[in-house]
C-alpha cells in the first residue's frame, strides 16, 4: 500500500525539523564559544543571526525535500515524538548555555 502524500510530507518535515533545531542550537552555542565561527557567519551573511537563519532555512528545505522522496511507510507517531524531544533538547541546550553564561560558569 502506498503511503499518503500528506503522511510523507509530515514525516519529511518532522525529520527536517529535528535536524534543523539541533543544528540551530549547535550554531547558537558554538558561535558564542568559537569566535571564528561567529566571525565567519558575520562575514558570509552580514550578521551572525542572519547566517544562522539562512543555514537553518536551507537545512530545513534540503531535508524536507530529501526525505519526501523516500517512499517507505512512515510511522508518524514515532517521528512526531522524536521531533518534540529534539525541540525540547534544543531549548534546554540554548537556555542552559545562556544560564551558565549569565552565572559566569561558562
Amino acid at each position: 500500500m502506498m503511503p499518503s502524500p500528506l503522511a510523507l510530507w509530515i514525516r519529511s518535515t518532522a525529520i527536517a525539523t529535528i535536524v534543523t533545531v539541533l543544528l540551530l542550537a549547535a550554531l547558537i552555542v558554538g558561535a558564542e564559544e568559537i569566535p571564528a565561527l561567529k566571525d565567519w557567519l558575520k562575514v558570509t551573511f552580514y550578521h551572525h543571526w542572519l547566517g544562522k537563519g539562512v543555514l537553518a532555512l536551507g537545512t530545513f528545505a534540503f531535508f524536507s525535500i530529501i526525505f519526501r522522496l523516500k517512499r517507505d511507510t512512515p510511522r508518524l507517531s514515532a517521528f512526531i515524538i522524536a521531533e518534540a524531544v529534539a525541540v525540547i533538547l534544543s531549548v534546554c541546550m540554548i537556555a542552559g548555555f545562556f544560564l551558565l553564561h549569565t552565572l559566569k560558569i561558562v
